[in-house]
């Protein structure tokens, strides 16, 4: 089936609300688990061969219910095509605890990174004590691994075997129908099992473990009766595994869909104080750009729309742009409670977006250009600003300052030789809470490519929680003004400054200096 998987969308929410959801959520889930789950063993007790159902009673009594639960869902055109149920107890002796107890996507939607979606969403951040799944199904024990970075070891497990076995009887006895008294368990050096009385069809489990073990990792677990699950968890203190070079640049390379999750999850509340020039900088973009009422602005990268509708409350004619959705969504409101009839707020790529010569000023500001860290992505949205300006049109243009990157960094490397160290960065919540992205703490800076790395947590609201490697390119002055004069702008002059220092010129690596300002002028006859 095809279906444009960026505009998939994913939500958390508390396992207890959905029973009480007048969207009928509960319904929803029992149907795609009765449909698309799997079917019983042709030896069991009850309806053989047959699909798996759930009740919309034991949903609710078994899962739903449990006060450490979360429901974590995957919707297409508002179509539930996956959802997955995480119990997360905290011990004030261990931490945290993570349980994946339901994973089911619809089966026209798999092998699309749903269900790798979903289990990361869950077992992505690293701090909890340990994760783990009961399932007779080895994919899940590779997405276990896979999400943690860490290897199932059922000699590590015997060794906590009594705990996790606490655990399990006291969260998902309900569940599983598991119970210190009656439930046999199995863990040593040769395997790790448990007795779930859940006779699942194994028929496809030797192929699906040929399938598991085909890049050379062994299986460890051992072999499954009927009605055994596999007992299988990862811990916070094993080793990470490191990751070959190839395979973090695959997270690179998907960098492009990650910095537009990053930024649809900024909050952009009082917290982020940067954001709280506006009327300076109105007023500062109408002086320099000498602009009357009546006159057209471009906002390229508008994010809520602060300065494009702070300037057609000032009588000039505005359009803003902007990749997320909600973003432009929210503007919108504001432009509709404000009673402006100048501004026009649309959801288009600025890299994309075709223009013709309309405006007689642009503005592009922050860190747009070098949201991308492929240079061609952020000279097309160059290439969008000259095509979008009038002959004689200008643009003010601001980029994030690598001189001060490079002078308060407190961790630089080069990727081509560490690229591990990307994955042993610590986390911050920074872009979502305060959006101050020049803490040298949480800063990893390639000296080489000017690529800032930052790993950044989102914890609020209903989406699920991330953990994501943001990346952002930054400029010295010398190439931000090579690039706008690359693509037919002619800069006029260029100088570092800051929020709330628009009318300062500050030194490179003040720590005011967070970025670059370049005015430019489209000449009269594009060359």
């Amino acid at each position: 089936m095809l279906m444009d998987i960026d505009k998939v969308k994913y939500k958390q929410m508390p396992a207890g609300f959905a029973v009480h959801d007048k969207g009928n959520v509960l319904e929803e889930c029992v149907c795609l688990y009765s449909n698309h789950y799997g079917s019983w063993s042709r030896d069991a007790p009850y309806a053989p061969g047959n699909r798996i159902k759930l009740s919309a009673d034991r949903l609710r009594n078994c899962w739903l219910e449990n006060r450490y639960a979360n429901l974590y869902t995957a919707r297409s055109d508002d179509k539930l095509i996956g959802y997955a149920i995480a119990i997360r107890p905290k011990y004030e002796k261990y931490g945290s605890f993570s349980w994946v107890t339901q994973l089911v996507v619809h089966e026209d939607y798999r092998n699309r990174g749903i269900a790798k979606r979903l289990l990361f969403s869950i077992w992505g951040m690293s701090d909890d004590f340990a994760w783990g799944v009961l399932t007779a199904n080895p994919y899940a024990i590779r997405a276990l691994e896979k999400a943690t970075r860490r290897r199932c070891d059922p000699e590590r497990t015997a060794k906590n075997k009594k705990k996790l076995f606490n655990i399990a009887c006291e969260n998902l006895g309900d569940c599983y129908r598991i119970s210190k008294e009656s439930t046999r368990i199995e863990v040593n050096k040769a395997g790790s099992k448990i007795d779930s009385k859940f006779p699942v069809d194994h028929s496809q489990v030797p192929e699906m473990i040929k399938r598991a073990t085909s890049n050379g990792v062994p299986w460890v677990l051992g072999d499954l009766e009927e009605g055994w699950e596999w007992f299988a968890f990862t811990f916070r203190d094993q080793e990470p595994l490191r990751l070959t070079k190839d395979e973090i640049k695959g997270m690179i390379d998907a960098s492009d869909q990650v910095a537009k999750q990053a930024y649809a999850r900024m909050l952009l509340d009082k917290k982020h104080t940067w954001a709280k020039h506006t009327e300076g900088e109105v007023d500062f973009i109408i002086e320099k750009c000498d602009l009357t009422p009546g006159k057209t602005v471009l906002d390229m990268g508008c994010g809520l729309g602060r300065h494009a509708l702070a300037l057609a409350e000032r009588g000039l004619r505005v359009t803003g742009i902007d990749y997320i959705s909600t973003f432009i969504e929210r503007a919108k409101r504001k432009a509709r409670n404000r009673k402006l009839e100048t501004v026009e707020f649309i959801a288009a790529d600025g890299r994309e977006r075709e223009a013709g010569q309309d405006y007689d000023a642009v503005i592009c500001l922050y860190d747009v250009i070098g949201s991308f860290i492929d240079e061609e992505e952020n000279r097309k949205i160059l290439t969008n600003i000259a095509r979008s300006l009038k002959p004689d049109g200008v643009a003010i243009i601001t980029v994030m300052n690598y001189e001060l990157t490079a002078r308060i960094a407190e961790h630089v490397f080069s990727f081509d030789s560490e690229p591990n160290r990307v994955l042993k960065l610590e986390p911050s919540g920074i872009m979502e809470e305060t959006g101050n992205i020049f803490n040298p703490a949480h800063l990893l800076v390639d000296e080489k490519t000017h690529i800032v790395y930052r790993n950044e947590q989102f914890t609020r609201g209903e989406e699920l929680p991330e953990q994501l490697i943001v990346m952002d390119r930054r400029y010295t002055k010398q190439e931000i003004m090579g690039l706008c004069e690359e693509v037919g702008l002619q800069v006029q002059w260029a100088k570092y400054t800051g929020a709330g220092r628009w009318n300062d010129s500050l030194n490179p690596t003040e720590d005011a200096a967070k970025e670059i300002m370049v005015f430019c002028k489209m000449p009269k006859t594009l060359t």
